[in-house]
């Protein structure tokens, strides 16, 4: 990506859209740095339990980006035996970060953007009802070659029923909240009204 004839902007590797307002990607090095400022992130949903670096920490701070860390261990070999790695509680819980538009723009990564941050838009995907063909595609077309047959099984097998039940509690909250606050500004508009009126009156000759 080209800003002008002198700055050439580096994504992250494995970077790519996921949809409006959310993105994915591997560890963010300092020369993308630029690059993600084009972004206008509000946040960063980290999957790996490493701490994160300073050089990347002062980076938010100068952006007012905000982190969200979940920490799934790594895992290094696939096994088509073996269960998932994947903590399903802490995926539900970095996806209700993730759907949450007050925290987008959004970037997720892991280490590579393969495996962990894999599985968590393999589950959104779900969330959003795609078909599993197409959401094992797309996991498949960002893993290659080490594609994990417990990661595609913990993305088939994931419950999403419970947290529509969350969301729909949320947005209900949000709803609720608004409209105490609209109540609440027609009183004071009422009451500045009713002020103005007598104001009016004791002052009108």
């Amino acid at each position: 990506m080209i800003q002008d004839d002198n700055d050439v902007l580096e994504p992250p590797i494995n970077f790519s859209t996921v949809d409006e307002g959310i993105f994915r990607s591997g560890f963010p090095q300092p020369p993308n740095f630029p690059f993600l400022k084009t972004l206008q992130l509000r946040s960063i949903i980290y999957l790996c339990p490493e701490p994160y670096p300073e050089e990347n920490l002062e980076f938010l701070r100068s952006q007012n980006i905000q982190l969200f860390q979940f920490g799934i261990e790594g895992k290094k070999k696939a096994s088509s035996s073996a269960a998932s790695s994947i903590p399903k509680q802490t995926i539900l819980e970095a996806l209700k970060v993730l759907i949450d538009v007050r925290n987008h723009p959004v970037l997720i990564h892991c280490k590579r953007g393969k495996h962990r941050t894999g599985c968590l838009v393999g589950v959104l995907r779900k969330f959003q009802n795609w078909c599993l063909a197409s959401v094992f595609e797309e996991y498949q077309r960002f893993a290659g070659a080490k594609s994990r047959t417990t990661d595609l099984r913990f993305i088939e097998t994931f419950d999403v029923v419970g947290l529509r039940d969350c969301l729909y509690g949320i947005i209900h909250h949000y709803y609720r909240l608004a409209y105490y606050a609209s109540k609440k500004r027609r009183l004071l508009l009422y009451t500045q009204a009713q002020q103005d009126m007598q104001t009016y009156r004791h002052y009108k000759p």
